[in-house]
Parts: structure tokens; C-alpha cells; sequence
């Protein structure tokens, strides 16, 4: 009897042993599952901003961080969303808690108008340099900030229906045809705001904002790269901009301590307001010192570091572009005007002086001058006179020289002219490989003027 039996369960335990293996697998999926996922995340990187970064610890330890810049539009959206929480926990005897409720609401929907207006502004004109059409990029961001507005409407609807119940119903038939209209009309400002972020965002109008994006950015971008020049050249850059960041410290220590003094939301918030206006005075330093905070692009840093974002931050260091004029000078060529229309201003800003006026008098750069002249004169002809001038200030020099300490009296004078002659000697001594000298009559004037600079230095 035990054979049959044993030979009966022969089958069910061959089945048993071919789902072993599928049994085994679904015990693990779900023991994985149980433990919280079936995939493995690498670490998260993070990104930081100029002082803007804000980070958040999860349950599972790991640390998320987010870009963006606090500016007094977004301080002040933080400071209206939590004064909007606090109003709608509150409750007033007598009325419902819907209408603290839907005022809060009102309250808190202006933050969101807020950041909108920030982020319209940052990441369009605050990205000047940096996006194609900045002036496009805002005016496409109003439809987000009529579409916010929204909220606000609607929390006042919440807030009429609400006094129109309880010890209020009487009030209902007034109230209620209220907050339907109110209802509807942020339904319409929901819907229309995305309509006109739409339209704005469209190719005849980006057509229209374009030109003016492309007048705009190379003037922006020179501005702040001129105020820093003019601050390298003086070297007042460094100390005005090691001062701002001294004040604009001070205010965000200051600010950080109210928050913290204060004990409450709204409180903190205000003191975040205060701190992000130091950030804003500190980040000022950038239009003078290029190697401090704000310097790659300081004006576009500064509309971005006053307004604030919540997706842009502002960019530390040096600019990529050494030269002040050259995004200006690079559309005055596109249009026409030359290949380099402003080498002589540029270079008296960020180099060598008068470089640029010697790259552009290349061939004959006093041909004009010796053809008025006169073509059959030699080197004593018609500049013989300045000759005279000069060579009477390098013997005047020759014999303050041999006084001592009355050498000094000229000192003044020779040097300016040194530096003229050095000038004029560099010019025309380009065109005297092309011409002889008795074709050039400035050739004269450079070797009397030449001579010049070594009695200068005696």
C-alpha cells in the first residue's frame, strides 16, 4: 500500500520542484521591494549657487540641492506664503473657518505671483549674455504671472462663500452669485494667462522681441565690462568691492540673527529678506572687481541677484571676454561698420594704449599728412618748425641734465613728449619700409624725434 502511495506523490512533487526556481525569485522581488525599491541610485551630485543654494535632507540620508538665487522679490513671496498659512490656521468665533481659510489663501497666492515676476525677470534680462533672446524670455513669463494671479482670486471666492454659512447663512444669496463670479473669473485668469504665455512665446512675437534683444545685450554686457575695466585701471576695483562685500555681509549676519531671534516663520522670512539684500549689496562689487562675486556678467548678476530666482543663481569669477568693447564691437561689425569700429577705445580701457590707433594706421599712416605737404621736400621740408620745438626741449633737457637736481624741472614736459615721439616713431616708421625718404618728408621728424627719447631718460 506504502508503493502506490509514494509513487502518488511522485508528480506533485516533481511540480513542486519546477516552481521552485519562479517561488524563489518572487520571495526576493518582494523582499527587495519591502526594503524600499528594485534599483540602485547612484549618489545624487549636487549644484551649488552664489549663496543662494538652499539643500533638504530625506528620509534616506542623502542631501538634495537646489540652484537658485534669494532676491527681495522671492524673500518677499516667502515671507506672503507663510503669513497666508498663518492667517488659514486661524479661526474668528462666529464665522466659518472657510473665510480665514480662503484668505489665507488670497495671502499665500500672491507668493506665487511673486516668484513669477522673479522668474520672468531673472531668467530672462538676468541672462543677458548668456540666452539668445533675454527681452523674449520675460515678456513670455507674463502669461505665468497672470496665470498665478489666480490664486489669489480664488482664495477670495473661498472666502465670500464662506461668510455666506453658519451663523452668516442670510447672507447667501449675496455671497454665493459672488464667489461663482469670483470662481469663474480666476478659472478665466488660469486659462487666459496660459493663452497669453503662449502668444508672447510665439514666433511673430519672438520676431519683434529679437532686434531688441540683439540691440540690447551687446550694451548691457559692454556697460559692465567698461566698470570694470575703469575699476582694474584705477585699482580702486578691489578695495570697492572688498567694501561692498564688508557691508553686505554685515546685513546678511544681521538678518540672519532676527531670523532667528524671532521664533516664527514670518519672522525668519523677514530676516531671509534682510540677508538677501546684503547678497545684493555684495554682489554690486562685481561691476568694478571682475575677479570677485558677480563678475562674469555683473549687471545681468545684479537684476538676477535683487529679484531673485528659484532656478538661477549668479556666476562668480572673471568674465570670458578680456576685451570691455568687444560684445559691442562685434554687432557694430555685423552691421557694417568695419572690422574693428572701436579698437582705439578698447585698448586704451583694457591694454596697451594706442595699440589699436597703431593697428589701424597699417600702410601709410602719415600718406595724408606728407601728401599736403609737399612730395619733393626731404626730412628738413615742411615740418622743419616741430623740428626746431623738439630739438629745443632735447638740448633744454640735455642742459638740465648736467644741473643735478634742476634736471627735474623739465621732467613734466620731456616725458610727454616722450610719449608722443614714441607714438609718431612707431607710426612712421611703418611707412618708411614702404617709401624712401626723400618721397616721405616725415622721415626727418622720426629721426630727430626718435633721438629724442634717450635724453629724456639721461
Amino acid at each position: 500500500m506504502s508503493t502506490p502511495r509514494l509513487l502518488d506523490r511522485h508528480p506533485a512533487a516533481t511540480a513542486f520542484m519546477s516552481l521552485r526556481t519562479p517561488l524563489i525569485a518572487v520571495a526576493v522581488a518582494g523582499l527587495v521591494a519591502a526594503c524600499g525599491g528594485s534599483t540602485v541610485n547612484s549618489p545624487p551630485t549636487s549644484s551649488t549657487g552664489s549663496g543662494s543654494g538652499s539643500g533638504s535632507t530625506g528620509s534616506g540620508g542623502t542631501t538634495t540641492t537646489t540652484t537658485g538665487s534669494s532676491g527681495a522679490v522671492t524673500g518677499a513671496a516667502k515671507t506672503t506664503g507663510d503669513l497666508g498659512s498663518v492667517i488659514a490656521a486661524q479661526t474668528i468665533p462666529g464665522l466659518s473657518p472657510q473665510v480665514t481659510q480662503g484668505l489665507g489663501n488670497a495671502v499665500s497666492g500672491t507668493s506665487s505671483t511673486l516668484n513669477s515676476v522673479a522668474n520672468a525677470l531673472s531668467s530672462g534680462l538676468g541672462q543677458i549674455g548668456t540666452t539668445p533672446n533675454p527681452v523674449g524670455t520675460t515678456v513670455a513669463g507674463l502669461g505665468s504671472v497672470v496665470s498665478s494671479t489666480s490664486g489669489v482670486v480664488q482664495g477670495l471666492s473661498t472666502a465670500v462663500d464662506g461668510l455666506g454659512s453658519g451663523n452668516l447663512a442670510p447672507l447667501s444669496p449675496v455671497t454665493t452669485p459672488l464667489a461663482g463670479a469670483l470662481s469663474t473669473t480666476a478659472s478665466a485668469l488660469n486659462a487666459g494667462g496660459a493663452t497669453l504665455g503662449n502668444t508672447l512665446g510665439s514666433v511673430p512675437v519672438q520676431q519683434i522681441t529679437q532686434p531688441l534683444s540683439t540691440a540690447i545685450t551687446p550694451l548691457v554686457t559692454t556697460a559692465g565690462l567698461v566698470t570694470q575695466a575703469v575699476g582694474t585701471q584705477t585699482g580702486l576695483g578691489a578695495p570697492v568691492g572688498g567694501l561692498l562685500a564688508q557691508v553686505g555681509g554685515a546685513l546678511s549676519s544681521a538678518g540672519t540673527q532676527v531670523g532667528s531671534a524671532s521664533g516664527n516663520p514670518v519672522g525668519a522670512d523677514a530676516g531671509a529678506l534682510v540677508a538677501s539684500l546684503g547678497n545684493t549689496v555684495t554682489n554690486a562689487g562685481g561691476l568694478v572687481n571682475p575677479n570677485g562675486p558677480n563678475g562674469v556678467l555683473p549687471i545681468p548678476g545684479l537684476i538676477t541677484s535683487l529679484v531673485g530666482s528659484t532656478t538661477f543663481s549668479v556666476a562668480n569669477g572673471a568674465p570670458s571676454n578680456s576685451n570691455p568693447l568687444g560684445p559691442l564691437q562685434s554687432t557694430l561689425t555685423s552691421v557694417g561698420l568695419g572690422g574693428d569700429p572701436l579698437g582705439s577705445i578698447s585698448t586704451l580701457l583694457g591694454g596697451t594704449p594706442l595699440a589699436g590707433a597703431g593697428s589701424g594706421l597699417s600702410s601709410a599712416p602719415l600718406g595724408s599728412l606728407t601728401s599736403a605737404a609737399g612730395g619733393s621736400g626731404g626730412a628738413a621740408g615742411p615740418l622743419s618748425p616741430l623740428q626746431s620745438l623738439t630739438g629745443a626741449l632735447a638740448g633744454a633737457a640735455g642742459s638740465a641734465g648736467g644741473s643735478g637736481g634742476s634736471a627735474q624741472a623739465l621732467a613734466p614736459v620731456t616725458a610727454l613728449v616722450g610719449q608722443l615721439t614714441g607714438t609718431l616713431s612707431g607710426a612712421a616708421g611703418s611707412t618708411s619700409s614702404s617709401g624712401s625718404t626723400s618721397s616721405n618728408p616725415a622721415s626727418g621728424l622720426t629721426t630727430l624725434l626718435g633721438g629724442l627719447v634717450p635724453a629724456n631718460r639721461k
